[in-house]
């Protein structure tokens, strides 16, 4: 499909997240909109319908718990990383506004958490997609991850930035050995965390018509095999199943396979050099954003 068809379609979506077992808040945000007025890192469940005249903005963030205001974190990786590419002019996309556009984010985190002693330390994962006419991008900082279904296969398509996540991505380790390894939520890139050397990921996606997306943190992937997640996937994408039921139930099974969320991790830096954030444990229980049936023509 030519890139400029993009602007013509509709986005069909749906989104949920849950505190978890072991927390009493919950740290992740989420959020679906246009171009044209300022997002809101939101946590409640919601179901909508997104023209693409206006440009889109997708994501999801994932607090880092083991540091403080994990859930301040990553509300201001949503708006600010949608403020900054909303300033654009639109139509195109660039590769290097999205870059600028997390590391401008990340400066302002740092910068709250420096005014605030409370949220010293603080910081977020993001995984995002910015739809223009003139095409979409993904951008990445750490290990929440992007899904793609298209004629019934599965394709991830976020980097990792975890150590084990690469390994799993490269083949060298197979998925049941990354989740249940015990460095798993070792993270090298994150928004905030006082990390001055950021490197996000920021390259072209393909779009097109009738793709399922999923937007999730670890929070699903621990618990919820790539196997189950496509093919509850491929029952939106067969009209089989709502969206929205869809999210419930990605719930339900990431609480019956995992039963671990929401165990304390530690992401905050060990010092300016050692950008690794241990995760151990945390888990918003499938703190995610599910957009589904994806780029359907209305």
């Amino acid at each position: 499909m030519p890139t400029s068809e993009l602007s013509h379609l509709q986005l069909e979506y749906a989104g949920a997240s849950d505190v978890g077992m072991m927390r009493d808040n919950n740290e992740d945000a989420w959020w679906v909109g246009d171009m044209e007025r300022p997002a809101v890192g939101s946590q409640d469940a919601s179901i909508g319908n997104l023209p693409q005249a206006n440009g889109a903005w997708l994501g999801v963030c994932d607090g880092l718990s083991g540091a403080n205001a994990g859930e301040v974190a990553s509300r201001l990786a949503v708006t600010e990383t949608h403020a900054n590419l909303c300033t654009l002019a639109r139509g195109d996309i660039s590769i290097a506004q999205a870059h600028e556009s997390l590391v401008k984010t990340n400066q302002a985190i740092n910068r709250e958490a420096r005014a605030n002693l409370s949220r010293t330390g603080m910081g977020s994962t993001i995984s995002f997609i910015w739809i223009e006419a003139g095409g979409a991008l993904l951008g990445q900082v750490g290990d929440s991850r992007i899904y793609r279904l298209r004629d019934k296969r599965l394709k991830e398509l976020s980097p990792d930035h975890s150590p084990f996540g690469r390994l799993r991505q490269s083949g060298n380790i197979t998925e049941s050995e990354a989740r249940s390894h015990p460095s798993r939520h070792v993270i090298d890139q994150c928004l905030g965390g006082d990390d001055g050397s950021l490197t996000p990921d920021c390259l072209p996606v393909d779009l097109k018509l009738g793709d399922v997306l999923l937007f999730c943190s670890d929070g699903l992937t621990d618990g919820v095999c790539d196997a189950e997640i496509g093919s509850m996937m491929g029952e939106i994408a067969d009209r089989l199943r709502q969206p929205a039921d869809t999210a419930r139930l990605f719930i339900k099974s990431a609480n019956r396979l995992s039963g671990r969320d929401q165990r304390d991790r530690d992401r905050r830096p060990r010092s300016g050099s050692d950008l690794a954030r241990s995760r151990e444990g945390h888990r918003d229980r499938c703190p995610y954003l599910n957009v589904d049936r994806a780029l359907w023509a209305r």
